[in-house]
């Protein structure tokens, strides 16, 4: 099982386990000053759920931009 720590907060705002199927749909990251971002996405009880998580500093994951 997978445990670091991207997983572990976009299994938080996602609603779902963090041994869940989690799909990286797209990152990218802005140059200027670093911040990156990733759009994730799984499947919860037969719904599709989506996520865009924003590192701000090393070890910190957000769902808000800076």
């Amino acid at each position: 099982m997978k445990t670091n720590l991207l997983r572990r907060v976009a299994a938080h705002f996602l609603g779902c386990t963090a041994n869940a199927e989690i799909h990286v749909m797209h990152r990218w990251t802005r140059p200027e000053d670093d911040v990156r971002a990733v759009r994730l996405e799984t499947l919860v009880d037969g719904e599709r759920k989506r996520v865009t998580l924003y590192r701000h500093a090393p070890g910190t994951w957000s769902p808000m931009p800076l």
